[in-house]
């Protein structure tokens, strides 16, 4: 089984597509800092980072909060809370970072026998976890509506490829970590506002 590389990589994420909905193939500035890749994109709202290392690439995303600096009781909070993630979600892992102790979310890839797909998952993993850890941290001022458009692009994506409701939702509720109940309240949200388009067409 061959191992993929970071130029490999590279080549999957530069050539961008406006119109697509699947994450890897969206329109994305990659930086090339040796020790990791930046990637931007407008159709995100922040940042992410690639690291390789022999065998694992690990993508990762920086809240910008340093709980090194907070009073006891919220830093307290924030642990708990990334906690019950890390078992709520298998794939990602929250963690701290540095000397400041920022609050950072992460999913590690095996570069060995890696594929484009897989590559895709695990950024939707990444995004899909961020909405989570967003909600719970309480920071839906910040980040809410973007990541919420990213979550919804991702289930769009999900039914254009002609996936059923239950398979979406089981993917919500597996993967994701969504609990049945948001599944199902975002799953009738995308399904309603799919149909009332295709009705207004059909009637218009």
């Amino acid at each position: 089984m061959t191992s993929v590389d970071k130029g490999q990589v590279i080549q999957w994420l530069a050539g961008g597509d406006e119109t697509s909905t699947n994450l890897v193939d969206i329109p994305w500035k990659v930086r090339d800092l040796d020790k990791f890749l930046v990637l931007e994109s407008d159709k995100v709202p922040f940042s992410l980072f690639l690291s390789f290392e022999e065998k694992t690439v690990k993508i990762f995303f920086r809240t910008g909060i340093e709980t090194a600096v907070l009073e006891n009781q919220p830093r307290l909070a924030i642990y708990r809370t990334l906690l019950l993630l890390n078992r709520q979600i298998d794939l990602v892992k929250f963690m701290l970072d540095g000397m400041n102790e920022e609050v950072v979310s992460r999913v590690d890839l095996e570069l060995e026998g890696l594929t484009k797909a897989e590559l895709n998952e695990g950024l939707n993993t990444l995004l899909s976890s961020i909405y989570l850890m967003i909600r719970a941290l309480k920071l839906e001022e910040q980040f809410q509506a973007e990541v919420t458009q990213r979550m919804v692009m991702m289930v769009q994506d999900m039914i254009n490829q002609g996936k059923s409701r239950d398979d979406i939702e089981n993917y919500l509720v597996a993967k994701v970590g969504l609990n049945k109940e948001d599944a199902e309240i975002l799953l009738n949200k995308l399904i309603g506002q799919t149909e009332s388009k295709n009705q207004s067409g059909m009637y218009a």
